[in-house]
């Protein structure tokens, strides 16, 4: 039996950044190193999320998921090579996955947001509502997330261009542009390109996007 101390050397895969070297104690589980990765890498990579919940491990060649609950001496051995990959979500019925990964990061606390299906809504949940499936940005726990309206905006993709569109008139969205303009979004659609801001003025809440190569 190995020592508790015993160090695995594996390689993991990182969405963006490549093969990375890791040196994880053989007695800690995938979801333990899921944990220590994203620790690790989330300053830099603005995409990654602080859940868990959220990832996987894999192996790399082919995609085969590790035992969440297994320890990984006994599901991998030194120099293997693994992938940490998002887990797959459901796509609503009238949706579908967007044709790049795309986020929205919260700028104030860094909560991230993955577009798992496009139109994406954003707001917060009201089973009386239509499309509430289609709810992909759920800002209700945040302090000011009462001041969202429910249905208050939504992420379109035409053509392989991103676009916003206001579904609460009275509650206004405001896109600035990476490149400094600002448009306030009112009856129609306004583009949007990886490093803009969608500011919810009522609420104070900007939402970065991120699109993901």
């Amino acid at each position: 039996m190995r020592p508790t101390t015993h160090r695995l050397e594996l390689f993991i895969n990182l969405p963006g950044q490549g093969r990375q070297r890791a040196r994880a104690l053989a007695s800690i589980t995938p979801a333990e190193l899921v944990d220590a990765v994203l620790q690790e890498f989330r300053g830099e990579l603005e995409y990654l999320s602080d859940s868990v919940a959220d990832y996987r491990l894999v192996r790399a060649a082919n995609h085969a998921p590790l035992d969440d609950g297994a320890p990984l001496a006994d599901q991998v051995g030194d120099g293997d090579d693994l992938a940490l990959e998002e887990r797959p979500r459901e796509v609503p019925q009238g949706a579908r996955p967007s044709s790049k990964p795309v986020y929205l990061r919260e700028q104030a606390t860094g909560i991230v947001f993955r577009l798992a299906w496009l139109p994406a809504i954003i707001g917060r949940p009201d089973d009386n509502l239509p499309d509430n499936e289609m709810l992909a940005v759920n800002l209700a726990p945040l302090v000011s997330g009462a001041r969202v309206s429910r249905r208050h905006a939504q992420i379109v993709e035409d053509g392989g261009q991103l676009f916003v569109e206001s579904l609460a008139r009275q509650n206004p969205t405001i896109v600035r542009a990476a490149a400094g303009n600002e448009t306030r979004v009112e009856d129609g659609r306004v583009p949007l390109s990886d490093g803009d801001v969608i500011y919810l003025e009522r609420s104070k809440l900007a939402l970065k996007v991120i699109v993901r190569e």
